[in-house]
């Protein structure tokens, strides 16, 4: 999650909306068994995306 947060600092999203996303991605990974890698790159995937709409 640390290193998450390093990479939305300059896209200016809150820590809560991180938070938020991260744990999203994390139950859907769970669920279909997705690869760590799978869920990080959807996880900054889903992040980019708040920052682009928000």
């Amino acid at each position: 999650m640390r290193g998450l947060l390093g990479f939305v600092r300059g896209l200016g999203l809150d820590e809560a909306t991180v938070r938020e996303i991260y744990e999203a991605v994390g139950r859907e990974a769970m669920a279909t068994g997705a690869s760590d890698d799978d869920r990080m790159a959807e996880v900054r995937k889903r992040m980019l995306a708040a920052a682009r709409d928000g």
